[in-house]
C-alpha cells in the first residue's frame, strides 16, 4: 500500500512539472480575435509542378481561451468561410468553391478547433508580456470532414499599457501559425488528375491572428 501511494505522488509531481505557466497570470484567459488589434488572416499555397498559386480569406472568426497555469490545457477555435478565400483569378476561384472542389454550397465553413498545446517553450518573458511557441493539436474540419491536425504556433502576449489602450482594452495577442492539409484526406479530389500536376497534394496555410482578451 505504501509503494502505491508514493507510486501515485510521482505520477502526480510528473503531471505538475508538464505544465507550462503563462507568467504570473492567474486564471482562464478569454482571447477573442479583434480587427482593433490587427486583420488576422490566412494565406494558402498550392505548389504543383505546372502551377503555382496562392491566395488569402480575411474573413477569420473565432475566439482561444488561454489556460495561464497551464497552457497546456488551452483550447480555441477559428474559422472562415470558403467563399471568402481568393486566389485572384474569379474562375478558379469559382471552381474552388465547386462540388469538386470545397464545396461552399454544402459546406460553407473551414474550421480549426484547437484541443490543446504541446511541446511549449517560453521565448520571452518580461514586464511588457510574454512569448512561447508550442504545436496547437485538434481538429480539422474541411468539406465536411473533420481529421486530427497540428500547427506550429508563437504566440506573443503583451500586457495591457498606455499605449495598447490606443488599439484595443485588455491584453493583446497575437499568433502566427502554420500548418499543412492533404486534399484527398479531405474528399477533395477535383476533376481528373489536375490534383498533383496544376495543384499541388497538399495546401500550406500560413495563418496570422490578433485579439484581445476582456476578463
Amino acid at each position: 500500500m505504501k509503494s502505491f501511494i508514493i507510486l501515485c505522488i510521482i505520477i502526480i509531481a510528473s503531471l505538475e512539472l508538464k505544465a507550462t505557466q503563462l507568467g504570473n497570470i492567474k486564471g482562464k484567459k478569454q482571447i477573442t480575435l479583434n480587427k482593433a488589434v490587427g486583420t488576422s488572416i490566412v494565406k494558402f499555397y498550392s505548389n504543383s509542378p505546372l502551377e503555382k498559386f496562392e491566395g488569402n480569406s480575411q474573413l477569420l472568426q473565432g475566439s482561444f481561451t488561454l489556460v495561464a497555469e497551464q497552457l497546456e490545457q488551452s483550447t480555441g477555435q477559428i474559422s472562415f468561410p470558403v467563399n471568402s478565400m481568393k486566389t485572384g483569378l474569379s474562375k478558379r476561384d469559382d471552381h474552388m468553391y465547386g462540388k469538386d472542389w470545397l464545396d461552399a454550397k454544402s459546406y460553407p465553413m473551414v474550421t480549426f478547433d484547437v484541443k490543446k498545446f504541446t511541446g511549449i517553450a517560453i521565448k520571452k518573458s518580461d514586464n511588457t508580456g510574454i512569448e512561447f511557441s508550442a504545436m496547437a493539436e485538434g481538429q480539422c474540419t474541411l468539406k465536411g470532414v473533420s481529421k486530427y491536425a497540428k500547427a506550429k504556433v508563437y504566440v506573443k502576449y503583451v500586457f495591457e499599457s498606455d499605449a495598447t489602450k490606443k488599439r484595443a482594452e485588455g491584453d493583446l495577442v497575437m499568433v502566427d501559425a502554420d500548418f499543412s492539409v492533404s486534399l484527398k484526406d479531405f474528399n477533395v479530389l477535383g476533376k481528373g488528375d489536375i490534383i498533383g500536376s496544376k495543384v499541388g497534394e497538399n495546401i500550406d496555410l500560413d495563418i496570422k491572428l490578433f485579439g484581445n482578451e476582456s476578463n
